[in-house]
């Protein structure tokens, strides 16, 4: 799926999920409600500003509008799957690997 369509498909479903209008998002946005209906259907590409005035409104991060879960798999679960391979390759690097000094690894000091 193309950028535009995961964007557009992914505003659908956060304002369907919290129960958002179009003309209520546009509102919020100080912006037309024909505007986000072309955003909607790939007519309009907004500006990056605009996408994180979007995620605001629908109080998400902006990242979650271009997560492509078209899979069938949700993006909270791939999200939250990432999130704990991220701390178990956290939890690997968290200590600095010990030094051992020896004699015969040590460079003499000038």
């Amino acid at each position: 799926m193309d950028i535009m369509r995961v964007l557009a498909c992914n505003m659908k479903k956060y304002c369907k999920k919290r129960s958002v209008l179009q003309r209520q998002l546009a509102e919020m946005l100080d912006t037309s409600a024909s505007y986000i209906g072309e955003i909607e259907i790939c007519a309009k590409v907004p500006s990056l500003g605009m996408v994180e005035k979007i995620a605001q409104a629908l109080n998400i991060g902006p990242f979650r509008l271009f997560v492509d879960d078209s899979s069938g798999k949700t993006t909270d679960s791939y999200l939250e799957r990432l999130a704990q391979q991220s701390a178990k390759g956290l939890q690997n690097t968290s200590s600095p690997p010990s030094r051992t000094t020896s004699a015969a690894s040590s460079h003499p000091k000038r």
